[in-house]
């Protein structure tokens, strides 16, 4: 079935600017761009860059539901998305967005795919057959009748797109519509994508960070840059342009490549497409060792347990099922630990027993060798600072500022000297100009931002972070954790994360800890977890694309870090080390 082709250009944009109230500087300035049907477009760029405002304007969302000041056409298929009526728009694209819970209207999986043809007051026949034709191709039809709170994040993802696919969209646009899965649930979802574009012609437009997982997918990179459009081109060609100086992930493999090859035209996206365009190169890494292994690599043999899981069991209230069964794991002062595993193994649960937000229902947890379950909210709050997955569950205060100094507020601490302290964490992450503003108006990974602020002015001995860098850029997710490094490495904060990301648990943990089904699997480095994690897929952990490399070309031990497989070329005399090589694009 394919009902979207024809000669018009999906999408016509002919000198945007867009503004917001009375806001000096524009969201979007001097944006031109066509997109053809059936191609599918990756758009980057930083946290706060214009990618939302230019997906909002596509989709009518801007003027009609956001007000806005807007110069310059915009047409999809021909249409004026501008002065065309949202309902007609609504005929021809369809949007998901970041948090699918904010999409999902009924109870049932069935009525959710239901409820936009009906309020288009399609026929009943008709719906039942775009119903059932849009389950299945997100392969929910099993679960058609399940309640809609009882899926997955993923399940709950595609049934956002399914309910998109109902009213027979010809575009799709999706704003980061992974941001809050696993590598399992990610997957799910870009399979899904694929299908639609290659079986059905769809146009699809989607904002997402993770540029390295979608390689395989998309055929063109656009990057907004200061509000304009900085690269726009195929995917390959892209890769080669330096986007990670835009603060952009960069993919390790187009990394490494370049290095080898700086004057390539193209990129490799995957491993198998690196080892033909360096088959020279890769002969000479597979008779080498790594030079080294990097330090923060290598576990912490010293210090006590700060952290002790004793054979912990815990079942939610009115639930059947065990959501830990009998865990086990201990984390040492001053160490970085990242959990990892499907969703629904347990991860977030285990945070929420550290902090003393749940009991174990059997088993202990110890916290600097005391029984958690015995010691008072007000104990474990003075040593341990926990970052929500959602921001917005954590944010009560009216202003960014008063945000930051809640806490010791309450504890009574002097105003002024809080005041003080608070203004100092928003600087470093960049939210000072907005302390005075109500926290709704930052984004999403603005929001998250200021809750590590909120945590960070407590000074805790142990911080917990559940996805710390879901909703940010890569320059703003390594900032926010290169000084949360800092803090673990000068003062001996110990760091537990939750992370989907592996190339995050890679560069700032020491230790890996994946859970699945309720249990831990493995309880190792990042190097040893990897290993083992790629003959287990179910445990939903891909590993970085240099571990990846080096583990197929059988480097024992593998990489896991790019500095590492910087070091192996160099090592081998493939490449000289940065500042001795000339025409090199770093």
């Amino acid at each position: 079935m394919v009902w979207c082709y024809n000669s018009v250009k999906a999408v016509e944009i002919n000198n945007l600017n867009i503004s917001y109230g009375m806001e000096k500087e524009p969201a979007l300035e001097g944006i031109n761009l066509d997109i053809d049907e059936g191609e599918f477009v990756l758009l980057v760029g930083r946290t706060g860059s214009g990618k939302s405002t230019l997906l909002n304007t596509i989709n009518g969302v801007i003027p009609h539901v956001i007000e806005a000041n807007v110069e310059g056409t915009v047409k999809v298929f021909g249409v004026d998305s501008q002065t065309t009526e949202m309902k007609d728009i609504a005929k021809l694209v369809g949007t998901v967005y970041q948090v699918p819970e904010d999409q999902i209207f009924a109870l049932v999986v069935e009525d959710d795919v239901a409820f936009g043809p009906e309020n288009m007051a399609v026929d009943p026949s008709e719906i039942s057959s775009r119903v059932e034709w849009a389950l299945k191709e997100v392969n929910l039809w099993n679960e058609r009748r399940s309640p809609t709170f009882l899926l997955s994040g993923g399940q709950k993802q595609r049934l956002v797109i399914a309910g998109a696919l109902a009213m027979r969209p010809k575009l799709l646009i999706l704003d980061e519509p992974t941001s809050m899965l696993d590598s399992l649930g990610t997957e799910e979802v870009f399979a899904t994508l694929k299908k639609l574009r290659d079986q059905y012609g769809i146009t699809i437009i989607m904002a997402e960070h993770k540029v390295e997982r979608v390689l395989g997918l998309v055929d063109r990179l656009i990057l907004i840059h200061d509000r304009k459009i900085a690269i726009d081109a195929p995917i390959r060609e892209a890769l080669m342009r330096n986007i990670e100086s835009f603060g952009i992930e960069e993919p390790q493999l187009a990394a490494l490549h370049k290095r080898i090859n700086p004057n390539s035209k193209i990129a490799p996206i995957n491993v198998d497409e690196f080892i033909s365009m360096n088959q020279t190169v890769v002969s000479e890494m597979q008779n080498a060792k790594l030079p080294f292994l990097d330090p923060d690599t290598l576990p912490l043999n010293e210090g006590e347990n700060i952290v002790e899981f004793n054979d912990v069991w815990f079942k939610y209230e009115r639930s059947k099922e065990f959501t830990l069964k009998g865990i086990n794991f201990t984390v040492k002062k001053g160490e970085s630990a990242s959990i990892m595993g499907p969703n629904g193994s347990g991860k977030t649960t285990a945070l929420r027993l550290i902090a003393g937000l749940q009991k174990a229902t059997k088993g202990t947890v110890m916290l600097n060798g005391k029984d958690a379950s015995k010691l008072r909210m007000s104990d474990i709050s003075k040593i341990v600072g926990y970052v929500f997955q959602d921001p917005d569950q954590m944010i009560l205060n009216t202003t960014v500022l008063s945000e930051v100094t809640f806490s010791p507020r309450i504890r009574g601490e002097d105003k002024s000297s809080s005041e003080k302290r608070a203004e100092e964490l928003l600087r470093m992450f960049g939210l000072y100009s907005y302390k005075d503003e109500t926290p709704h108006r930052l984004s999403v990974g603005q929001r998250r931002l200021l809750t590590i602020c909120s945590v960070l002015i407590n000074n805790p001995a142990i911080l917990l972070l559940d996805e710390p860098t879901r909703g940010l850029d890569k320059r703003s997710g390594e900032e926010v954790l290169s000084y949360i490094k800092d803090l673990n490495k000068n003062f001996k904060i110990t760091l537990i994360m939750v992370s989907h990301n592996v190339k995050q648990a890679a560069d700032y943990s020491n230790k890996a800890i994946i859970f699945y089904d309720g249990k831990v699997a493995v309880e190792d480095t990042p190097r040893e977890a990897f290993i083992r994690a790629t003959s287990n897929k179910n445990w939903s952990v891909v590993p970085p694309q240099v571990f990846q490399l080096t583990y197929k070309l059988g480097i024992n031990p593998p990489a896991v870090k790019l500095e590492e497989a910087l070091a192996l070329l160099e090592s081998v005399g493939t490449i000289k080390k940065k500042g001795e090589e000339k025409g090199a694009v770093n």
